[in-house]
């Protein structure tokens, strides 16, 4: 009982600090004149729900020494309790049932962006800035956010590393407030840039601070039915830059926020000796030439400039699982072939420390790198000593059976979810494993289609989003007895 204690005493912190969240969108209603009763029904209802939960458990119960495991279980309950109060402005705005507005919600706050809605040119501009901030909010992970508002530093220090326990990282500041400021001003820095390009090159201001929030975020909510396709088809002077400079800032996205920590402080060998950054661009740059070479029929009718330039937005879209597109990815435009590289590129993801998602570009350089050295082991002598390195530097025994651990933990979900659902829907069994990959790699795009999903099969996938951006181990730990003891 002393473990729940602890656990919904943080999570009593968190819920106080997002009821203030709730001020962003009504800000956002008054400045474009909705009605006066609109804001205070869908807004302010959450907020004091949100508000009066925290209080309460802040007030009545007594915190304990953070662990590791009841930090993960504050992160797992976190992210579910934020999705179903996230969900309270989608349910009473629109007229879509509370389920359907949980998973709009989880789409936004794991930054998946699978979204079901369509007119989204007539919704309220609340509340697509509110689907737009649940992305930025969730892009670098709703408790580095939250975490500002803890006093104890050890609490802080373990509930940070729970939040981002997917690899190690070089730390930016000793401190962990300082790492925290140092980390959402980066990211917060990288967002206005991409938000003033994109005014700049025509959007509307709404438009542009919509997307710099979803592109940064790596999260793919766009306020038009068409993505970003819509701009050339609306005939937007500037179409071509505007998707050049969403193609950039997803890549950045995608990207180790260490790296640019690196380039701030002019530390070039720590940018061009990373590995996984060297890895990560080598894949862009390979995958982006099988969807050339797959789709070029495609170059007779857009020329080659275009096909070029869509084949690289969506691979960069994909891989940095933002999900913004050109074009519809079930259509027949693109091939068979280019089906097979995006679904594999869903499953990779971007990199360690960034706003991405997938299993991580740093995971598979580790399964590679141990690999071929259990391959050298075999062929080499009984007395030589091989040490494990990737790269430069040599791999920490922890950090092999971790990756090892996440892969079998993200494959047995894969297989029992696509499965399950290929079970009980009408989904054939390439569609429930691209929409399966595609919520547990927090994509978006899929090739299934939305309209034949059903409750239950948008309830596991909206488990599998949550799991995903957690990286399944901390979901899997909520379950466990010696959690709660």
């Amino acid at each position: 009982m002393r473990s729940m204690s602890s656990v919904f005493y943080y999570l009593g912190i968190i819920l106080i600090a997002f009821s203030v969240l709730q001020a962003a969108p009504l800000a956002v209603s008054a400045l474009y004149n909705e009605r006066a009763e609109f804001p205070m029904h869908i807004y302010v209802i959450p907020a004091l729900i949100s508000l009066g939960i925290g209080l309460a458990f802040v007030l009545l119960l007594k915190p304990r020494q953070m662990t590791p495991r009841l930090s993960m279980a504050v992160g797992t309950l976190g992210w579910l309790v934020l999705s179903l109060l996230g969900a309270v402005p989608h349910w009473l705005a629109l007229d879509i049932s509370y389920l359907d507005a949980f998973y709009e919600a989880v789409n936004g706050f794991t930054t998946t962006g699978a979204t079901f809605l369509t007119g989204l040119n007539g919704l309220p501009k609340s509340i697509l800035f509110w689907r737009a901030l649940t992305q930025w909010i969730g892009g670098l992970g709703i408790f580095t956010l939250f975490l500002f508002v803890v006093r104890e530093s050890g609490a802080r220090h373990s509930l940070m590393d729970a939040e981002v326990h997917k690899a190690p990282s070089e730390r930016y500041s000793p401190g962990v407030f300082s790492s925290l400021r140092i980390l959402w001003l980066i990211y917060g820095g990288l967002t206005a840039v991409c938000g003033l390009l994109l005014w700049a090159e025509g959007m509307t201001p709404f438009d542009a601070a919509a997307h710099a929030l979803t592109t940064l975020s790596t999260g793919g909510f766009s306020t038009h039915d068409a993505s970003i396709g819509y701009f050339a088809q609306a005939g937007f002077e500037h179409a071509v830059a505007i998707e050049y400079t969403i193609l950039a800032f997803m890549f950045l996205g995608g990207t180790s926020f260490v790296v640019f920590w690196s380039l701030l402080r002019r530390k070039w060998g720590s940018v061009f000796g990373n590995v996984e950054l060297r890895a990560w661009v080598l894949l862009l740059l390979f995958a982006a030439g099988l969807v050339v070479l797959a789709d070029r029929s495609n170059a007779a009718v857009i020329g080659w400039h275009a096909h070029v330039r869509g084949s690289l937005f969506h691979v960069v879209s994909i891989a940095s699982t933002t999900g913004f597109t050109l074009r519809n990815l079930s259509t027949p435009w693109f091939s068979p072939g280019t089906q097979q590289v995006l679904l594999a590129l869903m499953l990779i993801g971007g990199c360690v420390g960034s706003t991405a998602g997938g299993f991580k570009v740093f995971r598979i350089a580790v399964l590679g790198s141990l690999l071929r050295h259990r391959v050298r082991a075999i062929l080499g002598s009984r007395l030589e000593v091989m040490p494990l390195r990737l790269g430069r530097h040599r791999l920490d025994p922890g950090e092999i059976e971790r990756t090892v651990a996440v892969a079998v933990a993200w494959g047995a979900f894969l297989w029992v979810g696509s499965t399950l659902v290929a079970l009980i829907s009408r989904l054939d069994g390439w569609a429930s494993l691209s929409a399966m990959v595609s919520a547990l790699g927090n994509v978006g795009p899929h090739y299934a289609d939305p309209s034949v999903l059903s409750p239950v099969v948008e309830a596991i996938y909206a488990l599998a989003m949550i799991a995903g951006r957690l990286e399944v181990l901390p979901l899997i730990i909520l379950f466990s007895r010696r959690t709660w003891r």
